[in-house]
């Protein structure tokens, strides 16, 4: 198997999880919105949503050389063929860090969406939020919670570009740890 190939599988799982993720956690979630207090707004955003969720499926799924490609992941190693009794701990630290990179983004981008949608709506509201959507957000618990969303997206992003110098620093050796031959 070579490299290209493995992560073409890893893409196409993650595009697998983000739909299983959108039809198991933000539909189920935010259906409240559309049964409290049907607005054609909401519904047209969530619907947005699930299109967005979907097109990105897709585009995980018959794209992933385009992907590979863009973020580089395929590059850095030493040789192109994946043999898995010759794997080293810089190698295995490498796929550890574009799939843990990889959930991060994959878990954290549709809370930071919600987010960025309740946010957008308390912003332009004119004529006051009605009792639920005053209850969602506005809190500093919801702020920090979007925060902490956007962070992890952007440190998903950092492992996902960057994981071959994170790779090197975390397997560095130091002096000091070199055994001692007599």
């Amino acid at each position: 198997m070579t490299k290209k190939d493995f992560f073409r599988i890893i893409i196409k799982l993650f595009g697998l999880y983000s739909l299983i993720l959108a039809v198991f956690y933000y539909i189920p979630s935010n259906i409240s919105y559309i049964i409290y207090d049907f607005e054609p707004f909401s519904f047209l955003w969530i619907l947005g949503i699930l299109v967005f969720v979907f097109l990105v499926y897709i585009f995980l799924i018959l794209k992933t050389d385009k992907i590979i490609d863009l973020l580089k992941i395929d590059k850095g190693f030493d040789d192109d063929r994946i043999v898995f009794s010759n794997f080293n701990s810089r190698t295995i630290v490498q796929l550890a860090l574009i799939v843990i990179g990889g959930f991060l983004i994959i878990d954290y981008l549709p809370d930071f969406l919600h987010s960025c949608y309740l946010a957008f709506k308390k912003q332009v509201a004119t004529n006051g939020l009605n009792a639920m959507e005053d209850l969602a957000f506005g809190k500093p618990f919801d702020y920090f919670n979007w925060a902490i969303a956007g962070m992890n997206i952007i440190l998903g992003y950092i492992l996902l570009t960057n994981y071959v110098h994170i790779a090197k620093w975390l397997n560095r050796k130091d002096k000091n740890d070199e055994p001692h031959i007599e």
